[in-house]
């Protein structure tokens, strides 16, 4: 799999687990499993090993702390370290890193998105989501891993899968296509979608950068523009300047 990317946004104010986590240290910069490694550097371990390079994106708050705990990403060609200006929303900050990807790398280069602070009890199986996803992207596909559900919760949105890509003889661990997507429900509603099938929206996302690219032009021209833009200037003297023209 040496033709992923990984993305991993790590932001956050700190007020979810306030006072535990605080502005300048949010929760990803916490070991709250008592491992002796932070969630963040829980998920570079748990990527790393399958990943050609990995990309963190934070904010000027957090360049320090993010750099305290994982120092190879100030100076190596395979880990970088993106920070953003200003605050965006989450496709802003994927899509910095996943731009910068696509001109160092090319328009079929595979970026996975995750979260810089989720628990994973068993990487191994993360592993092999993350393989079967690899194969539906280089087929064109924009894919979401879903979580099986341990209770009805209503802290997640849920999402419902439909076939499987390959037809009927690719049924288990196959991708599938999804039928809906369906925003965090009430009690009542979360228990119907357990007992039909559906799935938690983990929030992880895999596909090549030029997919991910050709849908931005399509449906967001401007930020897509202005990212590839700051993606053309990497590697020069006016990365930096550019960035804080268009980021704005």
């Amino acid at each position: 799999m040496s033709d992923l990317h990984v993305i991993i946004p790590a932001g956050g104010a700190g007020t979810r687990l306030w006072p535990l986590s605080r502005r300048h240290r949010p929760k990803f910069l916490l070991d709250l499993a008592g491992t002796g490694r932070t969630l963040l550097q829980g998920t570079v371990d748990r990527l790393e090993e399958i990943a050609s390079s990995v990309t963190i994106v934070t904010g000027r708050a957090h360049r320090d702390g993010v750099l305290d705990q994982l120092p190879e990403f100030a100076s190596s060609d395979e880990r970088t370290l993106l920070i953003e200006p200003s605050g965006r929303d989450s496709m802003a900050a994927i899509g910095l890193a996943a731009y910068v990807v696509r001109e160092r790398f090319g328009d079929d280069a595979i970026v996975g998105s995750f979260a810089a602070d989720h628990l994973i009890a068993r990487p191994e199986l993360l592993r092999e989501a993350v393989a079967t996803a690899i194969d539906a992207a280089r087929d064109g596909y924009v894919v979401t891993i879903g979580l099986t559900p341990t209770e009805a919760s209503t802290a997640y949105g849920y999402i419902a899968p439909g076939p499987a890509l390959g037809g009927d003889q690719a049924e288990g661990s196959a991708a599938r296509r999804v039928a809906e997507f369906v925003e965090k429900p009430d009690a009542q509603t979360a228990a119907r979608y357990v007992s039909q099938g559906y799935l938690w929206n983990a929030g992880m996302f895999i596909m090549s950068a030029g997919v991910l690219a050709s849908h931005l032009a399509r449906l967001m021209p401007d930020l897509h523009a202005r990212l590839e833009t700051i993606a053309r200037a990497w590697g020069t003297d006016s990365f930096e300047r550019t960035l804080e023209e268009n980021w704005p």
